[in-house]
């Protein structure tokens, strides 16, 4: 089997978990919350709990990822937890999920298009996912939260320009876009 095939295959087992992780999502328990209190301040952390519990879900995951890979920095790890809020704004079905993934696939430079509206119509899904970091990062902006953790939620879909790559922002966004892609 070539890495061609291999990749595929792992990124249609990473879909197919995801899909079930969603499917199956109940809210987190209370020990699990503790691990996201133990990282976002009280307003942060009512934000999360604002969040469907597949949602939760995921950053518990990605928070979990990047702490095992030995990452403690306060603003990356709350950016695990809250890189999605934007999406409360506009929440997505999971049959819009599947859309977007899809498109992602088949089209994505009308996906990039397509975003470029307000969130109305059959184009509503790709607009969500286009603006929920902008929408992230200004509802997190009222907790209070650091320029870094707003630009880590702002930019986790779309990185950083050439020139910036070796910064600490640039590090911390590529843990968190890679714990996101497998979470």
């Amino acid at each position: 089997m070539s890495s061609e095939e291999k990749n595929l295959l792992m990124r249609i087992a990473y879909r197919v978990r995801q899909f079930w992780y969603v499917l199956r999502s109940s809210a987190p328990a209370e020990d699990e919350l503790e691990q996201a209190k133990s990282v976002l301040s009280e307003p942060q952390m009512a934000l999360f709990l604002q969040l469907h519990p597949s949602e939760q879900r995921h950053g518990l995951r990605m928070l979990q990822v990047l702490r095992n890979q030995g990452e403690s920095q306060p603003d990356l790890l709350a950016a695990a937890l809250l890189h999605d809020i934007g999406k409360l704004i506009h929440p997505l079905q999971l049959w819009e999920r599947v859309l977007i993934v899809m498109a992602r696939k088949l089209v994505p430079n009308k996906v990039v298009t397509w975003g470029d509206r307000e969130p109305k119509g059959w184009k509503r899904p790709f607009i969500i996912s286009r603006k929920h970091p902008e929408w992230g990062a200004e509802l997190v902006s009222q907790t209070g939260g650091s320029t870094l953790l707003l630009n880590l939620i702002r930019r986790h879909e779309n990185g950083l320009p050439d020139e910036q790559q070796n910064s600490l922002e640039a590090r911390l966004l590529k843990a968190l876009r890679e714990a996101d892609d497998w979470n």
